[in-house]
């Protein structure tokens, strides 16, 4: 749980579906600049969101520090990418270690069955097992960000928001009643403190 609309809306559906629920929060940075800004993912006062949803329904919540990994796997790549002239998208290697592949082992620990996410794409199954694709809606589809994800991980993953729409999303979050039903998208880079 990012503390963002969409992962708040995962969540409370899977609760209200009557899933056992844990949201796990990652704190990606201690920065003091993270808290206050809005349009970044992860942050400080996202975290009390996240908590705040968790609460309200009355599920689980971790917070679990991955600053460390964080910095090493997502923001030196980055650095040293931009470095060598490429244009990096953290977005991607956030994904495939940190999101994937640390939330997975955290998953296990916890015994779950199923990690589900708030993005906006759509896990089909086909004859070769489950396959990623595009979101329903063109305008929010993020598949480009999960291009690397493996099979195993799709076998486990599920992303209940792929077949809708952000404003369908920002309905259910008010019939949930929650707090986050307005909240800006992120879509800066969410360890750049002011954006720039």
């Amino acid at each position: 749980m990012s503390g963002g609309v969409d992962s708040s809306v995962v969540a409370s559906i899977a609760h209200w579906h009557g899933c056992e629920t844990i949201g796990v929060t990652l704190r990606l940075s201690d920065s003091d600049a993270a808290p206050s800004r809005e349009g970044a993912c992860c942050a400080g006062s996202d975290i009390a969101d996240a908590r705040a949803v968790a609460d309200r329904a009355g599920f689980a919540h971790y917070v679990l520090d991955y600053v460390s990994a964080f910095r090493a796997e997502v923001m030196e790549a980055f650095a040293d990418s931009y470095l060598a002239g490429r244009t990096p998208v953290p977005c991607i290697s956030c994904n495939q270690t940190v999101k994937f592949r640390d939330l997975m082992a955290v998953a296990d620990d916890l015994g779950a069955t199923a990690l589900l996410t708030g993005h906006y794409v759509q896990r089909l199954d086909g004859s070769d097992g489950p396959e990623l694709h595009r979101a329903a809606d063109p305008s929010k589809d993020q598949s480009y960000f999960l291009f690397a994800t493996t099979g195993a991980q799709l076998a486990r993953l599920g992303f209940p928001l792929g077949g809708l729409d952000k404003p369908t999303v920002r309905l259910l979050a008010q019939h949930f009643g929650l707090r986050v039903a307005n909240k800006p998208d992120s879509q800066d880079i969410c360890f750049v403190p002011n954006g720039d």
